[in-house]
């Protein structure tokens, strides 16, 4: 028979996991501050773009980077400051096979264009990273452009920057993503059941001013989007 402190330690653990496996999105990120379904026949005018050939086609956003570019299509929605958000889309790969969901403060100096962190989705994987403190950290960044080698201190001080994760993503179906950021604690969920977590001390930087999509290549589908805030 199990003692009464067995007992409660397993029940604490096992609503933890519980919450972790589900983004009970509708419970603590009530507040929507931007949504599309892509309805249209353009993008609305709250979206950016930046060496995107992006378009809403058949009621999907499609992202696609220009065959000439050095850089993913951008996709971006500007934000009230925030500490603690909550992104969803739907995505399915149509040609390209990874993007990523890009979280950035645009006054912020310390990282490479303000990146604060980010989850990157490949039919492979889902990667988590906190790119404030880790690989967008301006002087790592630098050096990294610079072709510098990174010592073996830094190698292993980013390695506690990012949470890498397998995944099987049928490229051929419609999958949900929600990616939510919680104080120092970055996870994202696909079809509602967990795929990463990240606690990295740069997650908790007070103020996220900017989403974006970036789209690795051509194409990504794109639907129901939708930025809330607790």
């Amino acid at each position: 028979m199990k003692s009464p402190i067995t007992a409660a330690v397993f029940v604490a653990l096992f609503s933890l996991a519980t919450c972790l496996a589900s983004p009970l999105q509708a419970e603590s990120f009530k507040t929507v501050l931007f949504e599309d379904d892509f309805s249209g026949t353009e993008l609305k005018k709250e979206w950016g773009s930046w060496k995107s050939e992006s378009v809403v086609r058949d009621g999907v956003l499609v992202g696609i980077t220009p065959k000439d570019a050095d850089h993913p299509s951008v996709n971006s929605i500007k934000l009230p400051p925030l500490t603690d958000l909550e992104i969803a889309v739907s995505f399915k790969f149509a040609g390209s096979n990874r993007f990523n969901i890009m979280i950035r403060d645009l006054d912020y100096k310390g990282s490479h264009a303000g990146h604060i962190c980010h989850v990157s989705v490949s039919d492979k994987s889902v990667v988590l990273n906190d790119g404030k403190t880790g690989i967008f950290l301006k002087e790592i960044r630098d050096k990294r452009q610079a072709g510098e080698k990174l010592d073996q201190a830094t190698q292993d001080m980013l390695k506690k920057k990012q949470s890498w994760n397998k995944a099987e993503i049928d490229p051929e179906k419609w999958h949900d993503l929600v990616v939510r950021v919680e104080g120092d604690v970055l996870t994202a969920w696909i079809d509602g059941k967990l795929a990463g977590t990240l606690k990295s001390d740069g997650i908790a930087h007070p103020t996220k001013s900017n989403m974006n999509i970036t789209t690795v290549d051509r194409e990504v589908h794109y639907d129901n989007f939708a930025i809330r805030k607790p």
